[in-house]
């Protein structure tokens, strides 16, 4: 039987081989699975005991519920008082902390390559290493989106095909295309680049998304605070997601091109095409046109005269949580409405995705599909 240490030795071996087989790089894939299956657990257990009954947590989630989660749920059917929300999203919160932990992780192993540091091939192997570990979480999700859609009584409920298309998508661009780029093209910093401005730029919009989450944007310092947040979010969305990405994958299609690796070069087209599509449509679009809505309505609301009836000063507050709200939910709130067929009523013409990521149950989905082991199935022990 191996020992840890021959284990570790033999990973290493591996990573840092040049010319690894197919077989060699799912093991390092598997391997990066069940270490973030780990990581996950033991950060829920360390976490979950430092956040108990905290009134700042307790706070910005019990107002994300008034704020729009509420309406939702019973929209959706779904019978959840309170309470349970409350204890749905605490129990839940260590787990977003280290999804964009994991994320921050993945792009680290890059910098080396992207800034030039040390041995070439040694900082070609940690790039790779940021791939591998991307598949390998992604494996650990699809497993878990997988495993609960066939087999919980509610399967359908809990990942319906819109779910699972997003996901399919998602993932589809590092799980098809990862182990044969790295066979051929590990040394391809281009290749590097795009690991680290994918994975960077989803740690950094996840973490400041919790943090503006706790954020009380009617005081006036922590509006500010807000708005600079994603201020930056949107920029860097903007660089990784737009120019930058274009600029990558044209590089890297000419590359295939120039290689006359026709396989790598149609299938890199299509799927690179739909996933600039889903940037395009679901990132980057929605989120400037709501970050511009939102900053007309914090202008109204900061415009405000001091000498304001409580009712006015009432109702801007109100336009400013559903701004904010509206903003915080723009990629998914988008991609649902790609799905739903429905008659628009009064009550319904409102965008259906608001009050925080914790306020929907596809919001809610997609939390519980950032990692395997997530006990899903006790959903009714809240």
């Amino acid at each position: 039987m191996l020992s840890p240490q021959d284990i570790k030795q033999h990973l290493l071996t591996i990573i840092f081989d040049d010319d690894p087989t197919v077989p060699q790089l799912l093991t390092v894939v598997v391997a990066f699975a069940f270490f973030w299956f780990i990581f996950f657990s033991t950060m829920k257990v360390i976490i979950r005991p430092l956040i108990h009954n905290k009134k700042w947590l307790l706070d910005a989630i019990s107002k994300d519920y008034e704020r729009g989660a509420k309406r939702q749920l019973k929209d959706l059917h779904i019978d959840m008082t309170k309470d349970e929300f409350i204890a749905f999203a605490v129990r839940d919160w260590p787990r977003m902390q280290s999804i964009y932990l994991q994320h921050f992780v993945g792009s680290f192993f890059c910098i080396p390559s992207i800034l030039g540091i040390g041995d070439p091939s040694v900082a070609s192997s940690l790039a790779v290493c940021g791939v591998l570990s991307e598949i390998g979480w992604e494996l650990q999700d699809m497993i878990e989106i997988i495993w609960v859609r066939l087999f919980h009584k509610e399967g359908k409920k809990l990942f319906p095909d819109a779910l699972v298309i997003i996901f399919l998508v998602h993932h589809s661009l590092a799980s098809i295309l990862g182990i044969p780029v790295i066979l051929f093209y590990r040394h391809h910093k281009t290749l590097h680049w795009l690991c680290f401005d994918l994975q960077f730029a989803a740690g950094l919009a996840l973490s400041i998304q919790e943090i503006t989450k706790l954020l009380d944007i009617s005081n006036p310092r922590q509006l500010r605070q807000f708005k600079v947040l994603n201020f930056i979010a949107f920029i860097t969305m903007l660089w990784t997601r737009g120019i930058h990405w274009v600029y990558l994958i044209t590089t890297l299609l000419l590359a295939f091109y120039r290689d006359q690796a026709w396989a790598f070069l149609c299938l890199g087209t299509v799927l690179s095409l739909l996933f600039s599509l889903f940037n395009y449509a679901l990132c980057l679009k929605p989120f400037y046109k709501k970050f511009v809505k939102f900053l007309h309505v914090s202008a109204e609301y900061e415009s405000l005269p001091a000498d304001a009836s409580a009712d006015r000063r009432r109702s801007s507050v109100m336009q400013l949580d559903l701004a904010r709200a509206e903003l915080l939910e723009a990629e998914l709130a988008d991609f649902q409405s790609l799905f739903q067929k429905r008659e628009v009523t009064r009550r319904q013409s409102v965008p259906v995705l608001r009050g925080g990521r914790r306020g929907s149950l596809l919001r809610l989905q997609l939390q519980q599909s950032k990692s395997f082991g997530y006990d899903i199935t006790k959903s009714k022990d809240l």
